[in-house]
């Protein structure tokens, strides 16, 4: 039996064979694709080739692809584990042409592959073409030995491929394997067959045919150059090859399965009892790779499904009695069965074990306040149903699934509107569906051409201004202009650094940059027509020289402050963000815990002692893989191109990068940490200045200080003694102050006493009181509430203009007449509301002018009970 590593292996051989090149698989974190939560499709990383925005580098491909789905328009995620073939994680095999071969080559090196190599049985094959396509279905039918009987046509909907809205697109050929009439599932009489409604036959392999670029009309326009864009789930083809029933039967699951028998005690049913095994098993899977290759739990985008996935995990752990963290236990299976091909598994295993275990603590607090919210619900629930609306909210806010739901109502003797439920679901889905659309729009009709599209070379690392051609540009009518150059010493903003400003002119206009911004491989330089008309190409492109030292600095401190985070804290301190400006650098990192005032001091010191040791800055194009071999930190989830820029400090620091820094180090001049602070759970954030900028923050904290030192009649260095006198001495006028308001309320708390009045055989204390602070109205409850022996006491004051109310009854009375009822109904008649425990209770309002009719309606109130 073949093995998923030998399967995976053996697809990328046969197409290196066929003259292709091997590339690594993209990050499930798109990094340039706001369209994308995750990456979840193959060709993806293949978008920009695809659009005609760059060029291939090369004319056949073939990869394995990581993919996740489980938001938007492609969301798996609720049907994970229910079945054998859903899952948020899986390996898409393709095979890619860009303008080389096309649909007969796709065609027979797929059969070649799954009968000779993978030696499936032919009479069991079966392919489908579009119902337009004749070329492809004749190629099936003439270059293959494929029964000709098993060649179907079918519509749009299971045979023709889109991009999106608009875009490439084109119809696709799939092949199918047909497991046996025992597979098929559905009961009574029923027609089996492909692209049916039942499990008999499985898809394989999709080849789809990119030949049209779809309108924005809906029309097809035939595109200049034809594609092959092929897809095959490893999981599937696994699950056919290896014999098994399902995909979590094998080998890419059945040891984390195990596992998770192993770690909860509870053995693994293939039937509905081991859905929280199979729900574990492929959600490790999709949290260890997001997680690698850069995502984080947290509470919006990509990171709240990161959160859902992880939740929904650690909730079916619940269901196999485990109550403490215990998936972060599971990342070295999936490295077993998956670090040999994903490296970057194993380089992140203790980040991401720590990540998820974070995570798994933190959720755990929040499934205990869900569950007292459940029974809180339940209390208000009339009858034997809990609400749609309830459910779904334990679901959206305390991450319940439905079916937990379900299980606990049972526990209590309810049911579940589940149909309410999927309502509000669907209602959800619904908004991530239109927050994901993917459209692409490509118009070049409001450009002016002024000579052949190209890439734009950067010349910024060594020129500040240089001569260049625009290749086009276009104008709006209040002269903000956009264009591209052939050649530009502008950075366009990326990498955390923001872009260039300057300007570009020549003798007939002059433009003010003011944002550069990347398209594919071009610079669109956007800004103002501050004078003249563009009536020539030629010009002279100039960025503001000042303005980029202060960035380059930036960019470079956040290098070295990168590095000595490393060395004071540990090796588990990752890059997740950064922000470079002219004016201040913003640099987020992995770390669990706030740093204490030693631990930034350190970091500061270690910067600067490296700024004043004067570092030539050193930077080199080399490969990913010398890169690597030479010690160079990569930002994980980063995007890099074979060739890749590195980055040196000495030996402090060596980073890949594509930023623009200074020349030798002391050119930073000072550094000074404004701020560390959270984030995000797991993130820390650090804020920093450098050179000009340190000294002004200095100079206006000594304007700030000679203005204390000035009020305070104090010198400098007396400034802090003189400050903590002044506090001791305000420390004591108040504890003063609170002598003399307790003694007042005292007393006016034997007044109400002395007035108190018997209602239904209870004494009866209220009144209005002196007091202006909440805490104290308080203490004089407790006082009344001694005093009065066996009673109920009511106070009413004014408290930052608003009236409080406070209500204590004693031991023997609270039952009858609890105090938080009657500060309710007292609150009601000043237009406010309140509560709390039977013996003490606390309300506010909003009239003032109607205390006295409160206090008139006491004996009322009392009464009611």
């Amino acid at each position: 039996m073949l093995t998923s590593k030998e399967i995976r292996q053996q697809f990328i051989d046969f197409f290196v064979s066929k003259q292709h090149t091997s590339v690594a698989s993209d990050t499930v974190i798109p990094k340039d694709d706001p369209t994308l939560l995750f990456t979840n499709a193959g060709m993806n990383q293949f978008k920009n080739i695809f659009l005609g925005e760059i060029e291939p580098k090369n004319l056949r491909v073939v990869d394995v692809q990581k993919c996740i789905r489980a938001g938007g328009k492609h969301n798996d995620l609720d049907e994970v584990g229910r079945d054998g073939y859903h899952h948020t994680f899986f390996e898409m095999l393709g095979n890619w042409s860009f303008g080389d071969y096309y649909k007969k080559e796709a065609i027979t090196w797929a059969w070649e592959l799954i009968t000779e190599v993978w030696k499936l049985p032919k009479e069991k094959l079966y392919a489908t073409v579009h119902e337009s396509d004749k070329e492809a279905f004749d190629l099936w039918k003439n270059e293959t030995d494929i029964n000709p009987a098993h060649i179907f046509y079918d519509g749009d909907k299971d045979n023709f491929w889109e991009m999106g809205d608009t875009g490439p697109c084109g119809p696709c050929s799939e092949i199918h394997f047909d497991r046996g009439i025992d597979y098929c599932g559905v009961e009574g009489k029923h027609d089996c067959r492909v692209n049916g409604d039942c499990h008999r036959f499985i898809e394989l392999w999709n080849l789809v045919f990119m030949q049209y670029f779809r309108n924005k009309d809906g029309s097809l326009t035939p595109l200049k150059m034809k594609n092959v864009d092929t897809g095959a789930g490893l999981e599937r083809i696994c699950q056919v090859l290896q014999d098994k029933n399902s995909n979590y039967d094998t080998d890419l699951f059945i040891p984390l399965i195990n596992k998770i028998a192993e770690l909860t005690g509870s053995d693994y049913d293939r039937e509905d009892n081991g859905v929280p095994h199979r729900v574990i098993a492929d959600h490790i899977r999709a949290l260890s790779f997001s997680i690698a290759d850069g995502g984080i739990p947290s509470n919006e985008g990509r990171g709240y499904v990161i959160r859902r996935i992880l939740r929904r995990a650690a909730r079916m752990g619940r269901l196999l009695n485990q109550s403490k963290p215990f998936l972060y236990k599971l990342v070295p299976t999936v490295i077993e069965i998956m670090g040999h091909h994903y490296t970057e598994l194993k380089e992140q295993q203790k980040y991401v074990e720590m990540i998820i275990k974070s995570e798994e603590e933190r959720f755990n607090l929040t499934l205990d306040k869900g569950l007292i919210k459940f029974d809180e619900m339940l209390d208000k629930t009339s009858g034997k149903i809990l609400s749609g609306e309830d459910a779904f909210m334990l679901y959206d806010t305390y991450g319940f699934p439905l079916d937990l739901t379900v299980i606990i109502a049972e526990e209590k003797g309810l049911t579940v509107d589940t149909k309410g439920f999927e309502e509000f679901m669907e209602e959800q889905k619904e908004r991530a569906r239109s927050a994901s659309s993917f459209k692409v729009e490509l118009d070049n009709r409001d450009w002016n051409v002024l000579a052949d599209d190209a890439p734009t070379e950067f010349i910024g690392y060594n020129l500040s201004q240089a001569k260049a051609s625009i290749i086009k540009y276009r104008i709006d009518d209040d002269n903000k202009v956009m264009f591209v150059l052939d050649k530009t010493p502008f950075y366009a903003e990326s990498g955390g650094q923001i872009a260039d400003t300057g300007k570009v002119f020549n003798d007939s206009f002059e433009i003010e940059v003011n944002e550069v911004r990347k398209s594919g491989d071009q610079f669109i330089h956007i800004g103002n027509l501050i004078s003249g008309y563009i009536n020539s190409n030629v010009v002279i492109a100039s960025i503001d020289i000042d303005r980029r030292k202060r960035i380059a600095s930036n960019h470079t401190a956040t290098h070295l402050l990168h590095a000595a985070l490393r060395r004071v804290l540990g090796d588990h301190v990752q890059q997740k963000g950064s922000l470079v400006t002219d004016e201040y650098l913003r640099f987020d990192f992995t770390h669990f815990k706030n740093m204490d005032n030693v631990e930034i001091k350190k970091v500061e010191e270690l910067v600067r002692s490296e700024i004043k040791k004067q570092l030539i800055i050193d930077t080199k194009i080399m490969s990913q893989e010398e890169a690597k071999a030479d010690g160079a930190t990569a930002l994980f989830g980063e995007k890099y191109g074979d060739k890749v820029r590195v980055v040196s400090l000495s030996t402090f620091s060596k980073e890949l990068c594509g930023g623009t820094h200074v020349s030798n180090s002391a050119e930073i001049g000072m550094f000074k940490i404004l701020s560390e602070s959270s984030s995000s759970a797991g993130i820390r954030r650090i804020e920093a200045i450098t050179r000009e900028a340190v000294y002004k923050y200095y100079e206006e904290k000594e304007t700030i200080l000679d203005e204390v030192a000035s009020i305070l009649k104090a010198k400098h260095e007396k400034v802090v003694d003189k400050i903590y006198h002044i506090i001791e001495l305000n420390r004591e006028l108040e504890n003063e102050l609170r002598t003399i308001k307790s003694q007042a309320a005292g007393s006016e708390i034997d007044d109400l006493l002395s007035s108190a009045v018997i209602i239904n055989g209870i004494k009866v204390a209220s009144g209005r009181v002196s007091i202006d602070d909440s805490n104290e109205l308080r203490n004089a409850g407790d006082v009344l509430r001694q005093k009065l022996g066996s009673g109920i006491g009511i106070l009413i004051s004014i408290i930052n203009s608003k009236v409080s109310l406070l209500t204590v009854v004693t031991d023997d009375l609270k039952k009858q007449y609890p105090a938080g009822k009657i500060v309710g109904k007292l609150a009601e008649y000043v237009d406010g509301k309140g509560g709390g425990r039977p013996d003490m209770a606390m309300a506010g309002g909003k009239s003032i002018d109607k205390i006295t009719e409160a206090l008139n309606n006491v004996e009322t109130i009392i009464k009611s009970f």
